[in-house]
């Protein structure tokens, strides 16, 4: 990257914290409005967890420590002026169906056993260990200009389980989710399920209906997105679970949610093919190396075979995370600085996420310390960065601001609906002139400055 260019990007990613604070909105097609009349707002959507072992200093405003003070968290409350949709992270199916709070400690308060648990006790197990209630502090949450939709996160890593549970189930599922989504009067739902296989047969299909069961109970204006990994194999698996048989099921459930990219985890330092790789980069590389167990990935790559199979660009959201991978003994060679280098997984450092993941935080840290960045660019446009320490012989992928301001721009490029970030606490402050969010708000807002305009409805493109 040239200074020029350097320039050029910290003028544009630090224009939110001069002031730049107009909302992003929601963009999809309003009933009654010729296409070409269109406006087009982008969605920003993010996720507070409730993993309170992974983000236990970052907790929601208003809910209770454990020695029972009301805890304050004033980044996140700047944070919420950038973005339109807050989910809360993770939420969870049963056998039977009912979604269920799975950490009580810190999603329940003794409010919510009194009052809603009572009345729905299969949402509410283990409902004596109710403390926190970080969920009821979530559901009052708003932003300056009063556009934050909050909603809640079915699923996440290792939701086998969850999503069998949900489609075997669809009815009781639907009812259960409505229910939470009502009595704190939220905004909508996120499935964020991730499966540990392909999905099999009918699954798509049976997807398909759950998805347009939850926009038929939640009505027009509720917000419904589904999470996407980036690799074609799963995708293809939602179409075509075999050689034999496929369904556009991406296609028709892009036309009662938006369809959300997990623009990560492409690589990392437990996938097969045994050296360094990218764990979020916009584009294909010539330069991969084509070896047994390699996956070949990028954000283009997914954003292009979803279109290809009939999902409007303007329901798809792209996203990125505020994390690295790491990798540890990586054996560097003259002028690679480790890229696509063997490593050794048991040398990888663990970080203050687990071995092998840090936060954007935390990377900014090993900056100051011995790890040097580089760029990735195919055909001169930046698609990753990466840093390596030689003296250490660790690797890390990340984002950085270069990165985002270029997939903000690919966002505007394509016409896609908007961005989506994992996780909100991992972040550098919005006024540190580091932040991630504030670089892509800012790209975005640029491109978008109208500021009159009210959130319209989803679940208003259905196209079968």
């Amino acid at each position: 990257m040239t200074v020029l260019e350097k320039e050029k990007m910290q003028h544009a990613c630090t224009r939110a914290k001069l002031g730049f604070l107009t909302i992003i909105f929601l963009m999809l097609p309003w009933r009654g409005v010729n296409a070409g009349q269109i406006q087009s707002h982008k969605i920003f959507m993010t996720y507070w967890s409730d993993n309170t072992t992974r983000y236990a200093d970052y907790p929601i405003p208003g809910s209770l420590s454990p020695s029972g003070t009301t805890q304050q968290n004033p980044e996140l409350m700047g944070q919420l002026d950038m973005i339109n949709v807050l989910a809360y992270a993770f939420l969870q199916v049963d056998g039977s169906g009912h979604v269920y709070f799975n950490h009580p400690a810190v999603d329940l308060s003794r409010h919510d056993v009194k009052g809603f648990c009572h009345q729905h006790s299969n949402s509410c197990p283990r409902a004596g260990l109710a403390s926190a209630g970080s969920f009821s502090a979530f559901a009052k949450l708003q932003n300056t200009r009063r556009t934050l939709r909050k909603i809640i996160s079915i699923g996440g890593a290792g939701s086998q389980n969850t999503f069998e549970n949900a489609i075997a189930h669809p009815k009781t599922f639907v009812e259960s989710a409505s229910t939470i989504i009502t009595a704190y009067h939220l905004a909508g739902i996120d499935l964020d399920f991730e499966p540990s296989a392909l999905f099999g047969s009918a699954e798509g299909g049976r997807y398909v209906q759950l998805v347009h069961a939850l926009r038929k109970k939640l009505g027009p204006r509720a917000y419904i997105s589904i999470e996407v990994p980036g690799d074609w194999e799963t995708l293809r698996s939602m179409d075509c679970p075999s050689n034999t048989s496929c369904s556009s099921n991406l296609k028709h459930i892009a036309g009662d949610a938006y369809v959300s990219l997990m623009g990560y985890e492409f690589h990392g330092p437990y996938y097969p093919g045994g050296v360094t790789g990218n764990n979020s980069n916009l584009y294909s590389s010539p330069d991969e190396p084509l070896i047994p167990g390699y996956y070949h990935v990028s954000d283009n790559q997914a954003v292009e075979y979803l279109t290809f199979v009939g999902v409007p660009a303007n329901r798809i959201l792209l996203g990125f995370p505020v994390y690295f991978v790491a990798y540890g003994e990586v054996r560097a060679t003259d002028g690679n600085h480790g890229l696509y280098a063997r490593f050794q997984k048991r040398k990888t450092t663990k970080y203050d996420l687990n071995r092998g993941h840090g936060s954007y935080r935390a990377a900014q840290k090993l900056l100051e310390s011995g790890f040097k960045p580089h760029y990735i660019r195919v055909d001169g446009r930046i698609s990753a960065v990466f840093a390596f320490n030689p003296a250490t012989r660790q690797w890390i992928s990340y984002d950085d601001p270069a990165s985002i301001a270029a997939k903000a721009d690919y966002v505007i490029s394509r016409h896609l609906a908007g961005m989506m970030m994992w996780e909100i606490g991992e972040d550098e402050p919005v006024a540190s002139g580091k932040s991630l969010l504030a670089c892509a708000h800012a790209i975005l807002n640029n491109h978008q400055p109208d500021r009159n305009l009210t959130i319209p409805a989803t679940g208003q493109a259905r196209n079968h």
